[in-house]
């Protein structure tokens, strides 16, 4: 089996320097061998890894060199994969404790009756933090441990006990139905200077409900009177109790994608600012649009460029 080596000396006396080096091991799994020594399994995604924190560590006036090795010692090969299995170990134990005490809290606030709104946000941003937890652990269990099975089980569980203690889907959440071939070559309307979810949700209209879509930006009292209007006020595709637009239009359309759930909940945190998803990409893509839309006047020209975007964004999210 081959494995990288990373043979490194921090220098510098600067100790957050020293914490942001031990961080960027932690954060692509590394785990220490030996004295100085951090170890992968060989991937050429992991090779650029450790040369970028190579590159970190000279930057800081150290020493770092990468090494790749081939071992037929099954024995050896036993001893590292134990090393990362230990440690993916005490991540999911760490994992199924919070888990099991929010899922003890769920019984508890629940009494036979639906939770407070801001309790019930509270669950909900806490349940999206550990399936984001999941997701950053699984990058770096490299050898599938048998314990994360059982945390997917109980986020599983806390899943199901959810939707039952809102009666499958509370009726915020269940827009009338719409045919998408009834929507076709239509003109769309929102407000001016748009953002987040104005932006996004014309980018989700054009790219999969009307294809031939043509939007109007203007003034609340300038919207034309037979075009559809989109995060208004009082329009049907619009938010809707918890729901963003561009949540409100993927349930009207029934339109079931995974990239797009996750979209929806970035676009959900930015927007609606409650950090029930907990999204770490939402900082990072708030000030982007924010910095595009601020610098176009035009908001045609917004669309088109923020589009390239979340083309990329959308592609992403699918790998």
């Amino acid at each position: 089996m081959k494995w990288l080596f990373l043979v490194h000396q921090v220098q510098t006396p600067n100790s957050r320097e020293r914490v942001k080096v031990w961080r960027s091991t932690k954060k692509v799994g590394a785990i220490l061998y030996r004295n100085s020594v951090y170890v992968l399994p060989y991937s050429k995604e992991r090779v650029e890894d450790f040369h970028w924190l190579s590159q970190r560590i000279r930057d800081s006036q150290g020493e770092a060199s990468v090494f790749v090795s081939e071992s037929t010692d099954s024995d050896e090969n036993g001893r590292l994969q134990a090393l990362f299995n230990n440690a993916r170990e005490s991540d999911y134990k760490i994992l199924l404790v919070a888990a099991d005490s929010l899922r003890s809290r769920i019984e508890r606030s629940s009494g036979g009756k639906q939770h407070a709104a801001s309790t019930e946000r509270s669950i909900a941003k806490e349940f999206a933090s550990l399936e984001m937890t999941l997701q950053e652990t699984e990058k770096t269990d490299f050898f599938n441990h048998p314990m994360k099975g059982k945390v997917k089980l109980m986020l599983d569980r806390i899943k199901r006990q959810l939707l039952q203690d809102d009666g499958g889907q509370s009726p915020a959440a269940m827009p009338a139905l719409h045919d998408r071939k009834k929507f076709q070559g239509k003109v769309w309307a929102t407000r001016e200077h748009i953002h987040i979810d104005r932006l996004c949700s014309a980018w989700l209209i054009k790219k999969f409900i009307d294809p031939k879509a043509k939007f109007v930006f203007a003034p609340e009292s300038k919207i034309p009177p037979k075009a559809i209007p989109f995060d208004i006020f009082g329009a049907e595709f619009s938010h809707h109790g918890d729901d963003c637009t561009f949540e409100t239009l993927l349930k009207s359309f029934r339109i079931s994608d995974k990239a797009l759930g996750s979209m929806a909940q970035i676009v959900h945190d930015i927007d609606m600012k409650d950090g029930k998803f907990a999204r770490s990409e939402a900082p990072g893509i708030d000030a982007i649009v924010r910095a595009l839309s601020d610098s176009m006047a035009n908001d045609h020209k917004t669309l088109d460029v923020g589009s390239i975007l979340l083309d990329s964004l959308y592609e992403g999210l699918q790998n």
